[in-house]
């Protein structure tokens, strides 16, 4: 038996699987599409995503798109397609994507009930929602009963290395763009040798001209000429699908598919290996905000380069760094060579040509230290506020480019040396250590 063919055996739904989601998902629909308030604004009721398509592992979420006419007010359409989402699920939620819609569980299966504009040609859109039923029907039209199982095999394996979802929180591959992968290339092991050769702006499905220069790989969407289906994927994780490919058709394992768990480093571990690289810790820590994840995750981005700027802004040289999302906290650590700063530092003024030019001279004429021209840029060295990089950091974060809700610096706590090494941050300290691929943990 092939290893694929085994994972397949580990991951593919029974039989019974899905007879019991197909029924769940039908019970749902009829429900629905029999409820007054769909019948009262002539909405129609639709099963998309993966249990439609027929590419869902086990334990799936069910999909359901409620479709209002284009006549209908787009706040009304979020009104009661959160009010008939609310009435059909055991419990519920509201989330947020473009516009509000249901989360919640139904028979024991996660559901979303979402409301969209019904539209002939995606050449209407109202909002980026109104595009999945065309997905879905172009999926079911497009893909064989063996590609659905290849499906799987690629979905399994891109949640093994880390890459699998297009929200904020991964940056990866969303299960439509896999599938499109699937179609493009014929089965899971053709894809693997074709991103085994994907250079940075790949493009896979070239059937226009429009360009997205930006992006780390293209694929047009067949549905809509507008739209790179892989825009969401970071060249992180592009290369990290592109580098585990390479490394599957080498040597094939099922670890790509259900990598070990990480363990993390002692304390002790962590003292010895940042003695050895003679670097030191800081960690930055925060309330965590109450958000989304999807605006969330590029806030905490922002946040760390932000704190990263900072301190390079004193000349602070930066190693690595990490960021960790706890339930009401988030950290930042930050690896440097050193957090104690020379007692001087340059500060540069205009160009000799400039108009401003003088006023500087004359400024720092009666400093310790003489104004002077490097290249065509005046210069001048001067005594610091700070020479501890925390205590810098503690004073000026607030005036750095962090994401917009964590500017307060509510909670903020910054350890540095041997007391950022500590019990309560081993976790984070072990995961910006800990750089092994998913599949190389043993």
């Amino acid at each position: 038996m092939s290893l694929e063919t085994a994972i397949l055996r580990k991951i593919s739904p029974s039989a019974g699987d899905i007879e019991r989601v197909e029924l769940c998902a039908q019970k749902a629909l009829e429900e629905i599409t029999n409820d007054d308030l769909v019948k009262e604004h002539n909405a129609e009721v639709m099963l998309v995503g993966s249990v439609a398509k027929g590419t869902f592992l086990k334990n799936p979420d069910i999909d359901l798109f409620i479709l209002f006419p284009t006549s209908t007010d787009r706040s009304q359409l979020q009104k009661v397609g959160l009010q008939i989402g609310k009435k059909h699920l055991t419990t519920y939620e509201e989330r947020y994507a473009e516009h509000p819609y249901t989360h919640g569980v139904r028979d024991g299966y996660e559901m979303d009930i979402v409301p969209c504009y019904k539209l002939e040609s995606t050449e209407d859109l109202k909002c980026a929602v109104d595009r999945t039923p065309f997905h879905t029907e172009y999926i079911k039209v497009n893909m064989d009963y063996e590609m659905k199982n290849q499906v799987r095999l690629l979905k399994q394996f891109t949640k093994g290395i880390g890459v699998y979802g297009a929200e904020s929180k991964t940056e990866g591959m969303s299960g439509y763009l896999i599938e499109l992968l699937i179609i493009r290339y014929g089965d899971f092991k053709r894809v693997m040798k074709a991103a085994s050769e994907w250079k940075l702006g790949q493009v896979v499905f070239p059937k226009n001209k429009k360009k997205f220069e930006r992006d780390a790989l293209i694929v047009h969407d067949p549905v809509d000429s507008n739209r790179n289906v892989a825009s969401a994927v970071s060249i992180q994780s592009f290369s990290k699908f592109i580098f585990a490919a390479k490394k599957y058709l080498e040597n094939p394992s099922e670890l790509f598919f259900f990598p070990n768990s990480r363990d993390e480093y002692s304390l002790e571990y962590i003292k010895k290996f940042v003695s050895k690289r003679d670097t030191e810790m800081v960690v930055v820590e925060l309330d965590r905000p109450r958000l989304i994840d999807d605006n969330l995750y590029p806030q905490i981005r922002k946040t760390l380069e932000g704190i990263i700027s900072t301190l390079q802004k004193e000349s602070v040289s930066i190693i690595d760094s990490a960021y960790e999302v706890k339930e009401k906290k988030v950290k930042f650590a930050i690896e440097v060579e050193s957090l104690e700063l020379p007692l001087i530092k340059s500060h540069y003024g205009p160009p000799v040509w400039s108009d401003n030019a003088s006023s500087f001279v004359d400024k720092w004429k009666s400093n310790e230290f003489e104004p002077y021209l490097e290249g065509s840029v005046w210069k001048v060295m001067v005594y610091r506020d700070h020479t501890d990089a925390m205590s810098y950091l503690a004073k000026n974060l607030k005036m750095s480019a962090l994401g917009k809700d964590f500017r307060d610096l509510k909670g903020m706590k910054i350890t540095g040396n041997e007391e950022a090494i500590c019990t309560e941050n081993i976790s984070i300290l072990s995961k910006m250590i800990d750089k092994r691929m998913s599949w190389e943990v043993v």
